[in-house]
């Protein structure tokens, strides 16, 4: 009698423990260079070759260091929260910097990050060699 008891127990805690309440949080941490941007009103796209900059985030467990040609532009404090994503309408993994948030998706070496706003961009960057 003990063993039917304890089965069904045991099921239901190993099932709450490995429930998910939402995306897989991302890796982001790392150098990252910048591929392309996409989107604003006009839909245009910008690249490295068409603006003649090249940009690369350095991204830390609670900073982001934004370069542009090797020189320092921005350090801003951020921290990743799940939110509500214009794009989707689902929950996704957000950047939260002050008062912007950016919703954020890594599929392997590529990391792609929506501006939470009606007609801005999206920012698609490539993990640079350590």
């Amino acid at each position: 009698m003990k063993r039917f008891f304890f089965l069904p127990l045991l099921i239901t805690i190993i099932s709450c423990g490995t429930s998910a309440n939402g995306p897989k949080k991302p890796k982001i941490e790392g150098n990252w260079r910048w591929i392309k941007s996409t989107g604003g009103y006009a839909g245009r796209t910008t690249t490295p070759e068409s603006t003649n900059k090249e940009l690369h985030l350095q991204i830390t467990k609670d900073s982001i260091f934004s370069y542009e040609n090797g020189e320092l532009q921005s350090a801003r404090p951020y921290h990743l929260q799940l939110g509500k994503a214009i794009e989707s309408q689902k929950m996704e993994w957000l950047i939260e910097s002050g008062v912007h948030k950016t919703s954020i998706y890594r599929r392997d070496s590529v990391l792609i990050m929506n501006q939470q706003c009606y007609d801005c961009f999206s920012q698609t960057y490539v993990k640079m060699k350590e």
